[in-house]
């Protein structure tokens, strides 16, 4: 799974920044798709700062992003924008959808591939 690579970096990003993690101050689930599938999850605990493969752990997700695994990896380098995603309905987001804007930053910012 391509996505896997972004979401690493996510990781890394938010080991190396715990506080600016923190600041988001969210649980948000990434469920991911291949032809409409969920093939993988990941969760990002920002309230915590740990990003981890799986469905999310002792936390309440506050928003779940239902993306596949091409959309995911074009979002992450800037070929697909996040907006459009989600008006076009290849990004389904549910929960607090206000909290994927201060989710953007973090991702533009440690997701360069």
């Amino acid at each position: 799974i391509q996505s896997d690579a972004v979401f690493q970096r996510i990781k890394d990003g938010v080991a190396a920044n715990q506080a600016k993690a923190k600041s988001v101050n969210a649980v948000f689930l990434y469920k991911i798709t291949k032809n409409g599938d969920v093939v993988k999850q990941w969760t990002l605990d920002l309230k915590n700062a740990k990003v981890y493969e799986g469905p999310a752990k002792d936390v309440k997700v506050d928003t779940t992003l239902t993306v596949s695994d091409e959309d995911m990896v074009d979002i992450a380098v800037g070929k697909l924008n996040p907006q459009a995603a989600f008006m076009k309905g290849k990004l389904k987001i549910t929960g607090n959808i206000m909290l994927t804007q201060k989710l953007v930053p973090l991702l533009k910012a440690e997701a360069k591939l």
